[in-house]
């Protein structure tokens, strides 16, 4: 169904997603260390989280315009290259005493150069068939979960030997180098654009986008949907170590289970919706249907979670948690997307994501104020309230999920 050029893009955009992940999800991986080494209380900790997404935000909304306009493959560039050097400047602020405010700095560089990669991963897969879409997004929503399992495994195993610094220069370094092959796939990128085929049908304007009900259903969903994920990377470490007492190697192993979890439900979920669509099945219908199984499963996690015991346990109600969290992000693009059309994606994701982001604004620092007043357990089921909330909103907003008629 895809060409290989094509396909290829689509590989390069998942790795690249993966990379943003790794980098933006290091100082979770550090915290034990970084809050120890500069005194932080958990809401100051939680400002640090959240001022990464200060920039990321309003850079979402700005590269899904960027994405209906210009190339693909520069803008994706530019944004790599900022938020790599971004990282690599984090592992030279140890010791020093403005380190804090750095860090911040450092981390709206990063948001600046991150908000690039979803909506031009969104340009490029609007155009795959129908029938297809939803294992392609897994290159979004993949990465989405393979990127913090891989910066919780392989950052743990760096700290453990070199320290938190050496964490932040190698993920930097490993972030450059995917500049190189994104750089050769020229055609694969240009055919996503649609610069060898006629677009379906003119972009929608913006205003017209925002005027649409459907629009405001899956942008709040996207809010709802990517607060557990954010809290999940900002506190589940931490909640790991500094409540529950584990090692920053046990913590590593733990936090692993939720992500490995996460891509096992989203890859089952979007083969399983793809099969039915090619068989002949209502696509809304399957996505509505995967979507409230998934958030009652997520759910249900996370309110067991805060006063689970023991190992076995333990990895069983994480894995139940990240299985059920996992079709989530995979359908708040395939919807978006759908609903958007080719020729208008790249805004219409654009800008759902930015909104839907603001999670990371306020989740981190929401959460840093209740577990320093409350603990961590009215945290989690906080986090769960929220989900349930914004997925039954949705439910009674969007009754068919299906392309708008601009």
């Amino acid at each position: 169904m895809l060409s290989r050029p094509l396909r290829w893009a689509i590989i390069l955009i998942g790795a690249a997603i993966a990379l943003n992940y790794i980098d933006r999800g290091a100082v979770s991986v550090a915290a034990p260390l970084i809050k120890d080494e500069f005194g932080l209380t958990n809401e100051r900790y939680g400002v640090i989280v959240s001022s990464f997404y200060w920039t990321y935000v309003p850079a979402l909304a700005l590269a899904g315009w960027l994405a209906d306009r210009m190339s693909v493959r520069l803008l994706m560039a530019l944004g790599v290259a900022t938020w790599a050097l971004a990282t690599i400047g984090m592992g030279f602020i140890g010791g020093m005493a403005s380190g804090v405010t750095l860090l911040i700095i450092l981390r709206l560089f990063m948001g600046l150069g991150e908000g690039v990669a979803f909506p031009c991963g969104s340009k490029l897969i609007a155009r795959v068939p129908e029938g297809a879409r939803g294992l392609a997004n897994i290159s979004l929503s993949g990465g989405l979960a393979l990127g913090p399992l891989i910066g919780t495994l392989a950052g743990g195993w760096i700290m453990n030997i070199w320290g938190w610094e050496m964490m932040f220069i190698v993920f930097g370094l490993v972030t450059l180098v995917w500049l190189l092959p994104w750089w050769l796939a020229r055609k694969g990128i240009e055919e996503g654009e649609g610069k060898h085929e006629v677009a379906p049908e003119p972009s929608a304007p913006m205003a017209a986008v925002m005027r649409q009900r459907s629009f405001w259903a899956i942008t709040l969903l996207h809010l709802a949907g990517t607060f557990p994920l954010y809290f999940i990377v900002g506190w589940l470490p931490l909640w790991l170590v500094k409540a529950r007492g584990y090692s920053i190697i046990d913590m590593s192993l733990l936090t692993s289970v939720f992500y490995v979890a996460q891509i096992l439900g989203g890859t089952v979920s979007a083969w399983a919706i793809d099969r039915a669509i090619r068989a002949g099945g209502d696509g809304s219908a399957w996505r509505r249907g995967m979507l409230f199984a998934a958030v009652a499963t997520c759910v249900v996690g996370l309110l067991l979670l805060p006063d689970i015991q023991g190992w076995p346990l333990l990895i069983t109600v994480i894995a139940l948690t990240g299985f059920g969290y996992g079709p989530m992000p995979n359908l708040l693009f395939v919807m978006g997307q759908t609903m958007a059309g080719p020729a208008t994606a790249g805004r219409w994701v654009g800008v759902q994501t930015s909104l839907g982001n603001l999670s990371g604004i306020i989740g981190p620092v929401m959460t840093g104020i209740i577990v320093d007043a409350a603990g961590y357990r009215p945290a989690f089921i906080v986090t769960a309230a929220i989900v349930a909330t914004g997925t039954l909103i949705f439910g009674l907003v969007v009754r068919r999920v299906e392309p708008v008629r601009w």
